[in-house]
């Protein structure tokens, strides 16, 4: 039956305490139905946009011409603090052609098909090494032992940081830009400053020794006379630390789980793997790893059919495109058969869709034809899943643990 207008409660998304029980899936229908661009209040802002249908944020996304992305694309509230402002207003995602256009160009050449493909042997042999190193075990915590790990080293395969310095790196990460209430912000500044000078170590190191990474591309790519400058470089890799994780390591955790509460889903991959890239499309459409991103119009525009003023917030949020009935049939099934391929989980098109997209898919597919294909009777560790604690944010969607539990682990094939 459908919700009457009055009836639905407004929700302060802002709050990360509003996502503390999942994505407030019923709540965003509400909005698509009923206020698609809806204005709401914020203690540090004025207020904000929420834009919540797939068509909208298509056009939101791809209108660079109107919408910006500076001073960074974070929600006041649940961004990195005060202390990193000015590094996310230099970071790529928070780039405006043509200065983002300039920099995507030098920064693609690390991410070349050639340089992907370079990386499956050593993807497959970390998925190998970390199914085999709980094959012995009938459990583990997958988030922490599995899905951290897998982007965290191919991650650093790509960038050139030595294994010794690996962990090291990703604490300073989760500490900078992770959802841990625990951190003051006197931390996170001190981990940004020591990603900083680790980044330009690893620099006057390649300036003596050359490497084939992409610290070394970075250094070395040059576009009309012009080369990243050191502070670019620093930057670069602070964002590529962080988000080349998220993604990934929350689209394996939820989606893992997910598939272990539809059975009949993990079944059909079980007796056809090769319906696992399809399955990763509607995962992510289903999971929504990030779930929005910030915009501002440089000038007054119309959204829908609402008027927004120049320099209002203008909050995308994926997780309600992803599951908007206009976009996609019965949106709230998962459906590994379905053709998801304009989900928005990487971003709605334009200029800022994910520069790692194919690389995250490539991880994704090789851990789920592992978790498929390995584990026999796999199970969630904890009777109700309600109970998973989950990231304490508003742009990440995820757990901070997942419990598993199985009968058997076959051999790595």
């Amino acid at each position: 039956m459908e919700t009457e207008k009055d009836e639905m409660e407004p929700l302060n998304l802002w709050n990360p305490a509003a996502f503390e029980q999942g994505v407030p899936y019923d709540y965003f229908r509400y909005l698509r139905d009923h206020e698609p661009v809806t204005w709401h209040s914020h203690p540090v802002w004025d207020g904000f946009w929420s834009v919540t249908r797939h068509a909208d944020v298509l056009r939101v996304s791809r209108d660079t011409e109107c919408f910006s992305s500076q001073p960074n694309p974070f929600m006041a509230g649940d961004q990195p603090p005060s202390s990193t402002d000015d590094a996310t207003s230099g970071m790529l995602i928070s780039l405006d052609p043509p200065d983002h256009t300039k920099m995507r160009k030098l920064i693609n050449r690390g991410f070349t098909p050639r340089r992907v493909r370079d990386l499956e042997g050593k993807i497959q042999a970390t998925v190998d090494r970390l199914i085999d190193q709980v094959a012995d075990k009938s459990g583990c915590e997958m988030a922490g032992d599995i899905a951290v790990e897998l982007p965290l080293q191919v991650i650093a395969d790509l960038v050139g940081v030595p294994e010794e310095d690996r962990h090291k790196i990703f604490h300073w990460t989760e500490t900078t830009f992770g959802f841990d209430e625990r951190f003051t912000d006197e931390e996170r500044q001190q981990a940004s400053l020591n990603m900083f000078a680790y980044a330009d170590q690893m620099c006057e190191i390649r300036k003596k020794v050359p490497h084939d990474d992409l610290i070394s591309v970075l250094m070395e790519a040059e576009i009309d006379g012009e080369s990243l400058d050191q502070l670019q470089i620093d930057v670069f890799f602070m964002l590529l630390q962080n988000a080349g994780s998220e993604t990934t390591r929350n689209l394996i955790t939820t989606g893992t789980l997910e598939l272990i509460r539809h059975p009949e889903q993990m079944q059909m991959l079980k007796d056809d793997p090769s319906l696992i890239p399809n399955a990763i499309e509607e995962l992510l459409r289903y999971t929504t790893p990030v779930m929005q991103f910030v915009r501002r119009p440089r000038y007054d525009t119309v959204i829908g059919e609402q008027e927004i003023k120049a320099g209002d917030p203008v909050v995308l949020w994926y997780s309600s495109a992803n599951r908007d009935e206009r976009a996609f049939d019965d949106p709230d099934t998962l459906d590994i058969t379905r053709d998801a391929s304009q989900h928005v989980a990487f971003g709605a098109g334009g200029p800022h869709f994910c520069l790692g997209a194919s690389l995250a898919r490539l991880e994704s597919k090789m851990m789920f034809e592992a978790i498929v294909g390995r584990f026999e009777g796999l199970a969630l560790g904890v009777d109700d899943p309600g109970t998973l604690p989950r990231l304490h944010s508003n742009l990440i969607d995820g757990y901070a643990q997942l419990p598993l539990r199985w009968e058997s682990v076959k051999p790595a094939a």
